[in-house]
């Protein structure tokens, strides 16, 4: 038996209205650069520089190329020189987009080794060309060197909303929530589908964490769990509202059918238009994403779904 457990579990909710970011509003950083928009074959030119090889520790060949500026749009050549606000840890640091060019990701199959050692532009042909064509790509700006190691970036003229990180909750509060979870009709019925002893989400370290996201005014209870045996492949989120510090009062439930079957790993919540409408950036092993309360449901934002963790 397999059991998976995530920080939390989202997806877009079928049928939703997609849900509204403008692209000034939240970006991702990844690899040092603010990742614009998806890319265009065309888009690139010139020869392919490998930024990364895979690694015992990340599997992911990370390469990029210049863009031929005529062939990208005018809007999307903007981005060049705009400020922009990157979110770093628990801070952020502010810098102009100095550079504009290409990022591509893969988990190549040619042998790692093929790789080693190349470090200095390759031609734009053969297993170079057709790898760079396999995999995805990106249209992303630069930061100035001082905003390293980010993770989201905004418009630098538009104010930082408020932000909250997952914390453990592993006071009576977590006892309160587990109870609540297990007193969910969708709970009650995954537990009289899983026909086993004990509770169908129990890991080998037991039940999964509950978490909190404390915002200005607004502090989120969340628990959920993953579990596959045989034919048996389940997830429920629960999300509840924390009053007074104190009351669990119930604000959303996911089941299965509007949940992805790999576990979601949310890493930051944002009060992005400052109304109590939370976005969740989340990553999980191979995509990045965002997902957005609207009308009492999660949607997913997909102008920030990203193919790679």
């Amino acid at each position: 038996m397999r059991v998976f457990v995530a920080l939390v579990l989202f997806s877009s909710v079928a049928h939703a209205a997609p849900a509204t970011v403008a692209p000034e509003e939240l970006r991702h950083d990844l690899f040092d650069s603010v990742v614009i928009a998806n890319a265009k074959e065309s888009w690139g030119t010139g020869p392919i520089t490998i930024v990364s090889v895979p690694s015992e520790n990340d599997v992911r060949l990370v390469m990029t190329r210049a863009i031929e500026p005529k062939h990208v749009p005018a809007a999307l050549r903007a981005w060049n020189g705009r400020a922009m606000t990157v979110g770093i840890g628990d801070s952020t640091c502010t810098g102009k987009i100095t550079d504009l060019h290409l990022l591509a990701v893969t988990e190549t199959e040619t042998e790692s080794g093929f790789w080693d050692g190349a470090r200095k532009p390759l031609p734009a042909k053969g297993a170079v060309l057709d790898t760079w064509r396999a995999s995805d790509v990106w249209l992303v700006g630069t930061v100035s060197d001082k905003c390293v190691d980010g993770r989201w970036a905004r418009a630098a003229d538009l104010k930082v909303p408020p932000i909250a990180e997952p914390a453990a909750v592993t006071t009576q509060l977590r006892d309160q929530a587990l109870a609540a979870f297990h007193t969910l009709p969708a709970y009650k019925a995954l537990q009289s589908r899983f026909r086993a002893s004990g509770e169908w989400e129990a890991a080998d370290g037991g039940l999964a964490p509950v978490f909190r996201f404390d915002l200005p005014g607004l502090t989120l209870v969340t628990h959920a769990a993953y579990v596959h045996k045989d034919h048996f492949d389940e997830q429920l989120l629960a999300i509840w509202e924390l009053r007074d510090g104190k009351d669990l009062k119930l604000r959303l439930v996911a089941t299965t059918t509007a949940l992805p079957k790999q576990p979601f790993g949310l890493k930051l919540a944002f009060d992005l238009h400052r109304d109590g409408h939370v976005l969740f950036l989340f990553e999980t092993n191979a995509s990045r994403g965002a997902l957005y309360e609207s009308g009492g449901k999660l949607v997913e934002v997909a102008g920030l779904r990203l193919a790679t963790p």
